[in-house]
């Protein structure tokens, strides 16, 4: 099998590439295992993960993969924000932390 593209993905965006290869066909043991995680974790609707996901795209120091990092998480807290940019090669500024914190807490409840 060769790779034709690469992208990062949600946990939201993950189960619903699960679930649309669940109706063309039977998922593969590792496939079940992982939708049946993600079933438990995915913690926005679809609609609700777009909103998210476009109020995040406007904080300009955020690219597409650190959006997706966010979403997957929703961290509750800015010591979680910054426990998931720890590794990352991106300096936040306190007011981004914040504003990820206000847009993620709007989005869970």
């Amino acid at each position: 099998m060769d790779i034709i593209a690469e992208d990062d993905v949600n946990t939201t965006e993950a189960k619903k590439i699960l679930d649309e290869r669940k109706k063309e066909r039977d998922l593969v043991y590792e496939q079940k295992i992982c939708h049946d995680y993600l079933e438990k974790i995915a913690k926005l609707t679809p609609a609700k993960m777009e909103d998210v996901m476009e109020e995040l795209s406007k904080i300009a120091i955020l690219k597409p993969r650190y959006i997706s990092l966010i979403v997957s998480m929703m961290p509750d807290t800015e010591e979680e924000v910054d426990v998931l940019f720890s590794k990352e090669r991106t300096n936040l500024k306190k007011e981004e932390v914040k504003q990820i914190v206000e847009i993620v807490n709007k989005y869970k409840k």
